[in-house]
C-alpha cells in the first residue's frame, strides 16, 4: 500500500460518513442546515487520526523509539530540552497516541468543539515542525555535522543527508519518504485550520444537554475514550507484545528468505558532478556512472600541466534512484540460528541492566529442558554495565550462549526485555513477551 492508496481509502470512508451520519442524519431533523464540505473534512481528518493512532498504538514502544530518534537529532542541532524529551519519550508517545485516537473519535462524533479542533491543529503543527525540520536536514552535510540553522553552509539537497529516513507516522505499517511525510503534514495542518475556522459547523451526534447521573453524556464519552485508548496502548507493550506485528521478524516469517532478498536489494545512488573549464568557463554536469566516458576531464592539461577541468565540490548533487532494502533483517548475522534445521530458542535481552531477571530464570529452565532433547538456545544482548555477562548468566542460571547484537536490531525482533522466540530452520514459529513465558509443555505443543 502507498500513501496515495491510503488517502483514497480514507476519503472513501469520509464520503460514506458524510452521506450517512452527516447529510443522512441531518435530513431526519426539521430545518437542518447541511454543510457537506465541512463534514467531509471533519470525517477525513478524524478517520486519518484514528487509523494513524491505531497502527502506532499496536506498538507504542516503536513510536517511542522513533521519537527518541527525533529528539536525539534535535539535541545535536542545539534545541533546548531535547535530552529531557529523549529520556521521557515513552510517556510522551503514549500521550500523543491517546490524543490521536481520542481526537479522531471526537471529530467523528462532533464532540469537544473548539477544544477538539484547536488541539488537533496544535498537534498537526507539532508534527509538521518535526517532519519539516527533518526534511530540511537534507540541505546540511551529515559528515561535517552542519547545523540546520547554519544557513551559510547549506549545500545542494541530498537524500543521503536526511537524518531520519522514515517518520514513523504510520508505525511499521507504512513507510513514507521524508518529502511525502512533510507534504502530508502540511496538507493536514491546513485541513485542521479549516476545522478551527468552521468549528460551529461541526456535525454533532451527541446531545449537549443530556445527562447521566448528573454528568454530561459528552464528558462521559470523552472520558471513556481516553480510558479505552490508554488501556489499548498498555496492552501492546506493558502487559504483552504488540497484538499486530508489522516488523520483519513477525511470526511466520522465513528469515533466511527475507534476509537473502534484502541482501540482494542494493541501493542505487546517482551522483552528478559539476565540472568547469578553467579556460573557457564551460560547465558540464557529469553522472558518476558515466564518468569514464569523459576521459578528457583529467587528460586535458594547460601549459602548466594542470587539469583544465576542475570539479566544483559544492555543487555535487546526490540523488537516490532506488533506496534498496533498509530492513533491520540485513543486520542479523547469526547464521547458526538461521541455518538450524531443528527447533531452537532465541532469547532477546537488549539492555541487561533493565531486563526482567525472573523471566530470564524461567527461560533458563525452559532452555535446560530443551537442551536434553537437542534444542539449542542463544541469547542476544547489547549492553550490561552493572554486571559482567558471566555474573548475569550466573544470576539467571543461563547455561547457554550469550552474544552481542545491535540495539535497534534487538528492539525490532521483539518488544520485550527479555523476549523469547521459537524458530525452526530460520522460520519464526512463535514469540513471547517476558510476562507470558510459556511452560515447556506449551512449547512442545507447538512443535510438529
Amino acid at each position: 500500500m502507498t500513501v496515495y492508496t491510503l488517502f483514497l481509502y480514507i476519503a472513501i470512508a469520509a464520503i460514506a460518513l458524510t452521506a450517512t451520519i452527516g447529510v443522512g442524519h441531518s435530513k431526519l431533523k426539521e430545518h437542518a442546515v447541511i454543510h457537506p464540505l465541512q463534514w467531509f473534512v471533519q470525517y477525513f481528518v478524524g478517520s486519518l487520526l484514528i487509523f494513524s493512532g491505531l497502527v502506532k498504538a499496536v506498538d507504542p514502544l516503536g513510536t517511542a523509539y522513533k521519537m527518541q530518534d527525533y529528539f536525539t537529532e534535535f539535541a545535536a542541532q542545539g534545541l533546548p530540552l531535547m535530552d529531557l524529551m529523549h529520556d521521557n519519550a515513552l510517556p510522551f508517545s503514549l500521550i500523543m497516541l491517546v490524543l490521536e485516537l481520542v481526537l479522531g473519535a471526537c471529530l467523528i462524533l462532533g464532540v469537544g468543539d473548539r477544544k477538539t479542533t484547536w488541539t488537533t491543529l496544535s498537534m498537526m503543527v507539532f508534527f509538521t515542525f518535526l517532519t519539516g525540520f527533518n526534511y530540511l536536514t537534507g540541505y546540511t552535510s551529515k559528515s561535517e555535522q552542519i547545523g540546520i540553522l547554519d544557513f551559510a553552509n547549506w549545500e545542494n539537497f541530498s537524500d543521503g543527508n536526511i537524518r531520519i529516513t522514515d517518520c514513523g507516522c504510520f508505525g511499521d505499517f507504512l513507510k513514507l519518504k521524508p518529502i511525502e511525510t512533510f507534504v502530508k503534514d502540511i496538507i493536514f495542518t491546513i485541513l485542521s485550520l479549516f476545522l478551527v475556522l468552521n468549528t460551529n459547523k461541526l456535525k454533532e451526534l451527541l446531545p449537549r444537554d443530556k445527562k447521566i447521573a448528573s454528568l454530561n453524556v459528552r464528558t462521559i464519552v470523552v472520558t471513556l475514550l481516553i480510558v479505552l485508548a490508554t488501556w489499548f496502548c498498555f496492552q501492546n507493550f506493558y502487559f504483552n507484545k504488540p497484538m499486530v506485528d508489522f516488523r520483519p521478524f513477525a511470526e511466520g516469517t522465513d528469515l533466511k528468505a527475507a534476509k537473502a532478498a534484502c541482501d540482494a536489494d542494493v541501493a542505487i545512488v546517482e551522483t552528478v558532478y559539476t565540472y568547469e573549464n578553467t579556460e573557457t568557463g564551460e560547465i558540464q554536469l557529469i553522472n558518476s556512472a558515466k564518468i569514464m566516458e569523459h576521459a578528457y576531464l583529467w587528460e586535458d592539461k594547460n601549459a602548466e600541466g594542470k587539469a583544465i577541468w576542475q570539479v566544483d565540490k559544492e555543487k555535487t548533487q546526490t540523488k537516490t534512484i532506488h533506496e534498496g532494502c533498509n530492513s533491520q533483517i540485513q543486520y542479523f548475522r547469526f547464521d547458526d540460528v538461521l541455518n538450524n534445521p531443528t527447533y531452537n530458542f532465541l532469547v532477546i535481552g537488549g539492555d541487561l541492566d533493565k531486563a526482567n531477571k525472573e523471566a530470564f530464570k524461567q527461560i533458563s529452565g525452559l532452555a535446560a529442558k530443551g537442551e536434553k532433547e537437542g534444542y539449542t538456545t542463544k541469547a542476544l544482548y547489547y549492553y550490561t554495565g552493572k554486571q559482567t555477562i558471566d555474573e548475569f548468566r550466573h544470576d539467571v542460571n543461563g547455561a547457554y550462549e550469550f552474544d552481542t547484537a545491535d540495539d535497534k536490531l534487538l528492539k525490532t525482533i521483539i518488544r520485550a526485555n527479555p523476549g523469547l522466540v521459537l524458530l525452526k530452520d530460520g522460520k519464526v514459529v512463535k514469540k513471547w513477551h517476558h510476562k507470558h513465558i510459556p511452560t515447556y509443555e506449551e512449547v512442545k505443543s507447538l512443535m510438529n
